[in-house]
Formats: C-alpha cells, sequence, structure tokens
C-alpha cells in the first residue's frame, strides 16, 4: 500500500490550522501521514497540534525561525517515501481524498495527481468584498492525463491560471521518486516561491500526470495567508514585507518582484532552469506574453507597483506592450469580479459552484467549507440538492451588486 503525506508548514497561524487539521483527518485511507512543520511559532502551535492526539499527525520543529522555502525544505527532508503534498494551514483537503487520490494513481499509473482546486476565503481575509467566498464546483469531474510538455508550454505562454493546471507538489500530491530528482546540491526549493517552482520541478521530470476536474484539495485564503496578501495587497504592508525580508532566495535579477503571478511564475522557471539547463532547454518564456498578462490582471491595490515593474522589464527584455487598460480594469469600480463569480455559478452537471457570502450556510472556517462540499457532491443530482441550487443561485442573485 503506497504511502501518502501531507505536509502543512505553519508559522503563528493557530486561528486556521486546527481547522486545516481536521480536514486532513477526515481520511479512511490507512497508510497516510500529516506532518506539521512549526516554524519556530509564538502562538501555542505545539499545544494544539498535540490536543488531538492522533498518531498520524507528526509535529516537527526547525528550532530557530526560517524563510517560508527553507522552512518547506526542512519539511520535505522528512519525507522517506511514497507521494507527498504540501498544503498552508488555512487550507484543507476533502474527505476521503486520500483513497480518491490513490484510486486515480493506481488507474492511471502516475507518479503526480493535481486538481481543480475548491476556494475558500476566510471570514478573516482583509479584503471584505470577498471575504466569505466559497468556490467549490466546476464543469466537469473527470480525469485527464495531461502531457507535462504540453502544459509547461502553456504555462509559459501564460494562457493559463498561474501554475494551477501543472503537476502541483502544492495542493497536490507528486511522489518520492520524482521529488528526488529535483535536488540540486541537496536543496530542493531554488525559487522563493515554492509553490511554482515546484510544479515546474516535477513537470519536467515526468511525462504525463493526472488532472482531477473534481476538487479533493481547497485553497485558503485568511488574513495571514502570504500567497493572497502579496496579490491583493502592496509589497510595503506588513505580511509581504516579512515575507520577502526573510527569504534567503533572491529574486533573480533578470525580474522585478511585484504582486504578479505571471512574474512571479517565469521568476521560479527561471531559477529551475538555471539548475537544471538540459531538461529545461525545449522551453522558453514567452515575455511579452508574460508582461502583457500581468498587466491585465492587475487590481487598484497593486496597479501602481505592478505597472512600474512591467515598464522596467519591457526595457529590460526589449519588448513592445500595449498598455490598454482591459475590460476589467476599466471596470472594476462596478464589481465585475462579482458578475464573473455569479456567471460561473450557472448550472453544470446538477449542481452550482459559487456561494458569495459562505457564512449564511453556516460555513466558519475551511473544514466546515469542506464538510458542505463533499456533502453536496454526494447527494447532486437529487431533488434536495435541486431546491438547494435555486435558493443559492436567489441569494447570488440579491447579494450582487453594481
Amino acid at each position: 500500500m503506497e504511502k501518502y503525506t501531507v505536509i502543512i508548514p505553519t508559522r503563528d497561524r493557530i486561528e486556521t490550522l486546527g481547522a486545516t487539521l481536521r480536514t486532513c483527518l477526515r481520511q479512511t485511507y490507512n497508510n497516510f501521514e500529516i506532518i506539521v512543520c512549526d516554524n519556530y511559532s509564538s502562538d501555542g502551535t505545539r499545544s494544539l497540534v498535540e490536543s488531538f492526539s492522533d498518531s498520524r499527525i507528526r509535529y516537527i520543529n526547525p528550532g530557530r525561525r526560517l524563510s517560508m522555502s527553507s522552512n518547506f525544505e526542512f519539511a520535505l527532508g522528512h519525507v522517506t517515501e511514497g507521494f507527498a503534498m504540501f498544503i498552508g494551514a488555512d487550507d484543507g483537503i476533502m474527505p476521503n481524498a486520500i483513497e480518491y487520490v490513490n484510486s486515480i494513481v493506481n488507474k492511471y499509473q502516475v507518479e503526480a495527481v493535481s486538481c481543480r482546486q475548491a476556494t475558500y476565503i476566510w471570514p478573516n481575509f482583509p479584503d471584505k468584498n470577498i471575504a466569505g467566498r466559497f468556490i467549490f464546483g466546476g464543469w466537469r469531474d473527470d480525469i485527464e492525463v495531461r502531457n507535462s510538455s504540453k502544459w509547461i508550454n502553456k504555462a509559459l505562454n501564460f494562457t493559463g491560471n498561474y501554475c494551477f493546471d501543472l503537476p502541483n507538489l502544492y495542493c497536490g500530491f507528486v511522489h518520492k521518486r520524482v521529488i528526488d530528482k529535483a535536488y540540486k546540491n541537496g536543496v530542493y526549493f531554488k525559487s522563493m516561491t515554492p509553490d511554482a517552482y515546484s510544479a515546474f520541478a516535477t513537470a519536467i521530470f515526468i511525462d504525463k500526470y493526472a488532472f482531477s476536474n473534481k476538487p479533493f484539495s481547497i485553497a485558503g485564503a485568511s488574513a495571514k495567508s502570504n500567497g493572497a496578501a502579496s496579490m491583493n495587497a502592496s509589497s510595503s504592508t506588513e505580511e509581504v514585507t516579512n515575507f520577502y525580508s526573510e527569504s534567503d532566495i533572491p529574486f533573480h535579477d533578470n525580474f522585478i518582484v511585484c504582486p504578479s503571478y505571471e512574474i512571479i511564475a517565469a521568476e521560479a522557471f527561471y531559477q529551475l532552469s538555471q539548475n537544471f539547463p538540459k531538461e529545461c532547454a525545449a522551453y522558453q518564456i514567452n515575455y511579452k506574453a508574460m508582461l502583457t498578462r500581468a498587466l491585465r490582471r492587475v487590481n487598484v491595490k497593486t496597479e501602481n507597483e505592478v505597472n512600474d515593474a512591467v515598464a522596467r522589464m519591457a526595457v529590460r527584455f526589449n519588448v513592445d506592450i500595449e498598455r490598454k487598460m482591459s475590460i476589467l480594469n476599466k471596470f472594476s469600480n462596478l464589481r465585475w469580479d462579482d458578475l464573473l463569480h455569479a456567471m460561473s455559478a450557472l448550472i453544470s452537471q446538477g449542481r452550482f459552484s459559487v456561494i458569495l457570502n459562505s457564512t449564511d450556510f453556516a460555513i466558519q472556517n475551511i473544514d466546515d467549507a469542506a464538510l458542505i462540499a463533499y456533502a453536496l457532491e454526494q447527494c447532486r443530482g437529487s431533488s434536495s440538492l435541486q431546491t438547494n441550487k435555486k435558493y443559492i443561485i436567489q441569494l447570488i442573485s440579491q447579494r450582487l451588486r453594481f
């Protein structure tokens, strides 16, 4: 029986960690372990973890404060076999996720499994316009066996969504055999953004991977989320400032650090290519597409910072960029983002996909979100779900305002 390990790096996240752990413990698979890597927290994290008294949980602590990538590195060093997955201390996994992933591994004989994630915005998220939002449905439930080379090229031409379509070690499972191939001089993570780096590092060493269009993991965004904070606020905020100041892997000089998924992904791949030039030789970063997409995806809070970085990199990479504001940016004051998410709530295969205010359904944390999503998935197509769908669509319509 293959072993599965879920790694939770954390630092002072006690307000969300408990719910994250509860999602992980709702598994029926036997050969399963949870590693909580506590980055020298001062908020009682160890006591919380020990309060679960569950033999599947292993607590580790480096004994000093580390950067995020170094803490990930320390944690990964404790995985000795089988499949591993990182999740954040505000993320979660679905009930019976491990059984589901193992069935995919056995059926398709793959060494990496990713999914189209659900997303839960915790009530304490700083942007109150999206706090409480829960996106858990999708248009399909099938499994795709994907060609790694094809999806690397998609990612480097920025036609997708960050690195979420690649074989992810963050919120997806990768076998230790593949992980071991990406070590260089005894170190795995060679970028300050471990999620993007590990996605590319996995993809270059496997020919294929499985991608589930049904979520088995839930990406959480809370008040202390590094990624969510950096994409929704200026880099001068405390959370983002600490992330960059503590990093012991500099952002590569060819790029200018800023809150842009496209630029962050490109930098991570570039770092990988410096360490594995032979494996990465067939791929090229489309710099024009990178900068154009970065401009189109800015928000009001990060616009000036991204615009400045793009202008400087356009000169550096000798590319011409059309600086026309996208339709989404022009209508940002009209809550266009809410409109798009409401549109994605249209019914497909007998289910809905978005709850704009999850607290109306007694969802207070990511464990509640996982249980609700799982229950609705189990009764998909039933008359009771049809009633729920009508109510939720009505609620979305009432709450959508321009």
